[in-house]
């Protein structure tokens, strides 16, 4: 295994599949997390360059169930608001003995930042529109968890994939399989880089994108891009790709519907994310254990 994880592409097939494994041990017969104290010696810093509620606390959660030290680095506070740079700020935590540092940043500075500091272990948490490895292992977990295996099914990516990091990692991921299909689904505009995709294909009406799909996948779509950007009124977007009730009866009664957060309501009803078909809270919950999996393994190196 790499010392790092900066991209999915680090991992070949079979340590995907053993890290979605060494994460089930951490979840308990209940649910519960298991709290072990195998890392009391090492310290890990939380440095996200960008606003986070699930993967920053689900990293301080894993670290802190794993007995490490965290240091929760907050940017607003910090001298990168005086005009430190990304790569003094971290070269700081390093010379005060970080061992493991988890980043989201704007831009693609990891692999530099990986580069010049060979001490420190390097995580992503998420690089601007390219890149969010962990995303993509917990969603291949949770689809694990109800499929039994990420072969032989059909999956549809809906929603803003121009911008989604979540997408990329994903495809990079679920390309070492051997799946049935694999669909982009949403409104040109914001498929630009996916109408004429080197995996899967492009399919801009929904409902046909849909047509007995295994795995529904919505991502986020941020409000102020509609009014800044897109010139696309609200209701009518939803009219085509909002996944209602009445959409989702094109898939599998067993298809499983997910997003990665937070939910606005313009990519799904309530009706659809309070559903038997929703996993998304899972999603969350998978998202502690597979952080719990990446931790000790890189931790381990």
């Amino acid at each position: 295994m790499a010392k790092n994880l900066l991209s999915i592409k680090d991992l070949s097939k079979d340590e995907i599949l053993d890290l979605i494994k060494f994460s089930n041990n951490f979840i308990d017969d209940e649910g519960n997390f298991r709290k072990e104290d195998l890392f009391p010696d090492k310290t890990v810093a939380n440095v996200f360059c960008e606003p986070s509620t699930r993967t920053k606390s689900s990293f301080a959660i894993a670290a802190g169930n794993l007995g490490c030290s965290v240091i929760d680095f907050n940017i607003d506070n910090s001298s990168v608001q005086k005009g430190e740079s990304i790569f003094e700020t971290v070269d700081a935590l390093n010379l005060m003995g970080v061992d493991l540092c988890v980043l989201r940043h704007p831009e693609s500075v990891i692999q530099e930042l990986a580069d010049a500091l060979p001490k420190m272990v390097f995580i992503n948490a998420g690089e601007g529109s390219i890149s969010h490895p962990t995303q993509a292992l917990l969603d291949m977990k949770t689809i694990m968890d109800h499929k039994n295996s990420l072969d032989g099914l059909k999956i549809v990516i809906v929603g803003d994939l121009d911008h989604s990091r979540v997408t990329s990692s994903f495809v990079e991921g679920i390309s070492n399989f051997s799946f049935d299909s694999l669909t982009f689904s949403g409104h040109p505009e914001m498929c630009t880089n996916y109408q004429s995709p080197s995996i899967g294909n492009y399919e801009p009406d929904m409902e046909k994108a849909l047509q007995d799909a295994d795995v529904v996948m919505t991502l986020r779509i941020q409000h102020e891009r509609f009014k800044e950007e897109l010139n696309l009124d609200l209701e009518t977007y939803k009219n085509a790709y909002q996944l209602s009730s009445e959409k989702l009866e094109h898939a599998k009664g067993d298809a499983i519907i997910m997003h990665p957060g937070p939910v606005n309501y313009v990519e799904i009803t309530e009706a659809v994310y309070d559903s038997e078909n929703s996993v998304i809270r899972q999603q969350i919950a998978n998202g502690v254990a597979i952080r719990m999996a990446v931790l000790s393994r890189f931790l381990s190196g």
